[in-house]
């Protein structure tokens, strides 16, 4: 069985702050090994349940944060941030995704909650009409090709939207959300615990697993914090104004319509210091 790992940062063990993700801040560091350990436990209990091959793509901001050297040796990972389908680059081919270190949708209190970019640029992303988190359009993606989620890991909020959307999804839930800045963390040894036995359980149970499928066409409509974001990102063909802050985007293809998001959130300009 291969299993497919894309590894986010905000639903990791113990972040809290933006200062704990942002490459270069005092906390940094630490939480980039509470990454690695996050996704070398789905490894390590996927590999358990008889999975076989690895494939970890680094999801977070610049996707330069898993400590490399200490990555479980039994994966590859796929590292920089030039990638045509983003935080689901090469998930095409695989038996099961897992979504490590997620985090909840913009407009909600979950922890650094957020799609895709900073509530400064971006206040809400709906797909096809529902409220999106970066689960969900990966999700879909994924299901594109037959690829089920299996595992999310992150905080309450994240893993309930999983539970609530996922057929035979296992979650692992390493902290409760207080506010969007404040959380109940478990250990981190009891965190990777959990990961472990969730990841192990998700391949055991692979048969119970099923994409998650969304019906053509597919629409994506990204509000933004100011008209002037709105106004600076419409260059592509097909691309709608809705009013001063809402642009929409649709196409009868996914991935046509997904990378026309990615083009368009890269475009937004945001606070690097996000929060």
């Amino acid at each position: 069985m291969k299993v497919y790992i894309s590894a986010d940062m905000e639903g990791v063990t113990g972040v809290t702050h933006p200062q704990d993700v942002i490459p270069g801040r005092e906390r940094f560091d630490d939480f980039r090994k509470h990454l690695t350990a996050d996704v070398n436990a789905a490894i390590e209990g996927a590999a358990k349940a008889g999975a076989t091959e690895f494939l970890v793509n680094e999801a977070h901001d610049g996707m330069r944060n898993i400590v490399l050297e200490d990555l479980d040796e039994r994966a590859e990972v796929i590292v920089g941030s030039r990638k045509p389908l983003s935080m689901m680059e090469g998930f095409e081919g695989s038996d099961v995704a897992f979504l490590v270190g997620y985090h909840a949708m913009a407009g909600v209190e979950g922890i650094l909650s957020h799609t895709f970019h900073t509530p400064l640029a971006a206040v809400a992303v709906e797909l096809n009409g529902e409220p999106c988190s970066e689960a969900r359009m990966n999700a879909t993606l994924a299901g594109t090709k037959g690829v089920p989620v299996g595992l999310v890991t992150g905080d309450d909020v994240a893993c309930a939207e999983a539970k609530s959307l996922y057929a035979g999804v296992r979650t692992a839930k390493v902290k409760t959300a207080i506010d969007r800045y404040t959380a109940r963390c478990v250990h981190p040894r009891k965190a990777v615990e959990a990961i472990r036995s969730a990841a192990e359980v998700a391949v055991e149970n692979s048969s119970s697993l099923a994409p998650y499928i969304l019906s053509p066409p597919y629409t994506f409509t990204v509000e933004f914090a100011t008209a002037s974001t709105a106004a600076g990102v419409m260059f592509f063909p097909g691309l709608e104004r809705v009013d001063e802050r809402r642009v929409f985007i649709a196409h009868e293809d996914f991935e046509t319509a997904f990378k026309m998001f990615i083009g368009v959130m890269r475009m937004a300009s945001y606070d690097p210091d996000y929060g």
